[in-house]
């Protein structure tokens, strides 16, 4: 199985909650939580003018112990690295790049660090 490793910031709109949760049906019949986010990857995504840089979005999702962690630990603008299976969809004709099974950790915000940079 293919992983993707990528940083960003969680990204939504300001009337919406940042992570939507569902409740589906697990294999064993217990009920389980499906949590998902948007987050945006503007420092790897290359462009000539970098103001014009609008950045990658991915739609990533949690599961099982990280949909819970995700509830309570992710808000808009949070860094956050994230690892997972990458999945494509196509909507409106146009690719994107899902990230499913995803495990995240909590990244240094931009504004405590020394330099202005992420510290990786």
């Amino acid at each position: 199985m293919a992983t993707i490793t990528l940083t960003g910031k969680v990204v939504g709109k300001a009337s919406e909650p940042p992570v939507s949760v569902k409740e589906y049906q697990g294999r064993e019949g217990a009920g389980m939580k499906l949590a998902s986010c948007s987050i945006n990857d503007r420092e790897y995504c290359y462009f000539k003018n970098k103001d014009d840089n609008p950045g990658q979005f991915y739609r990533v999702e949690f599961s099982g112990r990280y949909a819970d962690l995700a509830v309570d630990q992710l808000e808009l603008g949070t860094w956050v690295t994230v690892v997972g299976q990458p999945v494509w969809r196509q909507y409106n004709g146009q690719k994107y790049l899902d990230v499913k099974n995803a495990k995240f950790t909590l990244a240094q915000d931009r504004k405590t660090a020394p330099d202005g940079k992420l510290p990786f």
